[in-house]
């Protein structure tokens, strides 16, 4: 067994697609049809779907799941995220992580590394 791809129900895939590709660097791939839109970032599969997220939780360590991405410079990214007005989280505790949220509203980190 192994993990096929992650599914991230969205209230407006194409606003969540732009913030995966814009802000994070993901790619979309070229699958034709309907209203689900994949992304890739370093071979992992990501089907954003129509959807709507249930709870909103109030800080990251709060969050039943959270999605780590890396980073090679962390203030870049920090800085690239506050310019685009993302909402930014406390840190977690990990002095090299980044904590925000995408459109939807679900919890990210950003950490430096490979």
């Amino acid at each position: 067994m192994r993990l096929g791809h992650v599914e991230l129900f969205c209230k407006d895939c194409q606003r969540t697609r732009d913030f995966y590709v814009q802000q994070l660097e993901f790619e979309e791939a070229e699958v034709p049809g309907g209203d689900c839109i994949w992304l890739r970032s370093d071979g992992i599969e990501v089907l954003l779907r129509p959807g709507r997220q249930i709870s909103r939780f109030a800080r990251y360590d709060q969050s039943p799941a959270a999605l780590v991405v890396y980073v090679r410079d962390l203030n870049e990214v920090s800085e690239r995220l506050g310019q685009s007005g993302v909402e930014m989280g406390e840190p977690d505790g990990a002095p090299y992580g980044l904590t925000f949220r995408d459109p939807d509203g679900r919890w990210l980190q950003a950490v430096e590394g490979d």
